[in-house]
């Protein structure tokens, strides 16, 4: 039935407009994911249109084109077989994230499933856990894990956990660390009337500020991201960091890349570094 009432104020041409760009919306959306997932494409679209509201299409929107950004940059060929689970997973958890470094990991974790068959393919594995993440963990994961220093190990299998030690120790100030946290620490860290900037700039603030992160940084420990993370120092105002195989794993498909053994993604990491003229056995921090 038609709307014949008056619209003095216009609000009706602005609803057809915003209906018209949320319809095109979902349209990109649906075409992207159906190329990829081609078996499941049109049930993608009935999924998106009647259960994707305007705020999770535009997260699903700048997944898809940071999906398609890694694809280029990888230099993948999507065979259209991608695990359907994968992109169920991506629609119903990863597009409640509006945050940019969440959102590459999920587009990472498809791109570098797009290339496999939805038989083979073991991408939907790791959505648990990137689901739980908060931005600032996300950050911390891909400072950690691309740092130079987190590859510095000598060639060779890598047969048990511990053997995964870098040999340059993963040791940040916490200044660096509390640098990632995406937002305005003045609203996160309890310290009155102290600005963002004050809270970075004063060191004597350092450790209650960390303190404020910590059962950020355990959940990472306890997810088993980290083997170990723990403050060192008199002052404690710098973080240790162990690495794990599994949080390697992660970050390296939040990149895009799906290379094992694992030993020969560290390798690759060295191979990168070599690239930029940085050797991570002597890129060592005080």
């Amino acid at each position: 039935m038609d709307d014949k009432s008056p619209d003095i104020l216009g609000v009706k041409s602005v609803s057809k407009a915003l209906e018209h760009a949320s319809v095109k919306t979902i349209d990109g959306i649906s075409a992207f994911f159906g190329a990829i997932c081609m078996p499941a494409a049109e049930e993608f679209g009935l999924m998106l249109r009647d259960r994707v509201a305007k705020y999770r299409q535009r997260n699903l929107e700048s997944i898809a084109e940071k999906t398609k950004e890694t694809i280029e940059r990888v230099q993948i060929t999507p065979t259209g077989d991608c695990n359907p689970r994968l992109i169920h997973e991506v629609i119903e958890q990863g597009s409640w994230s509006e945050d940019a470094c969440v959102q590459q990991m999920w587009a990472g974790l498809i791109a570098a499933a797009s290339d496999t068959s939805a038989v083979a393919d073991d991408s939907q594995i790791y959505t648990e856990t990137l689901r739980r993440l908060t931005p600032f963990q996300a950050r911390l994961i891909n400072h950690v894990y691309g740092d130079p220093r987190c590859c510095s190990l000598h060639k060779g299998t890598i047969v048990d956990e511990s053997l995964y030690t870098p040999k340059n120790s993963l040791i940040y100030p916490a200044s660096e660390l509390l640098q990632l946290y995406p937002d305005d620490l003045s609203n996160f860290v309890n310290i009155a009337k102290t600005t963002h900037q004050e809270i970075l700039d004063d060191s004597s603030s350092h450790s209650i500020a960390l303190g404020r992160f910590r059962p950020q940084v355990d959940a990472l420990v306890t997810l088993g991201l980290f083997r170990d993370a723990r403050l060192v120092n008199a002052g404690k105002d710098r973080m240790h960091f162990l690495p794990s195989l599994k949080g390697l794993d992660l970050y390296m498909r939040g990149l895009g890349y799906k290379i094992y053994p694992l030993e020969a993604f560290i390798v690759t990491q060295q191979h990168w570094c070599q690239l930029k003229g940085i050797d991570p056995f002597s890129h060592g921090r005080t």
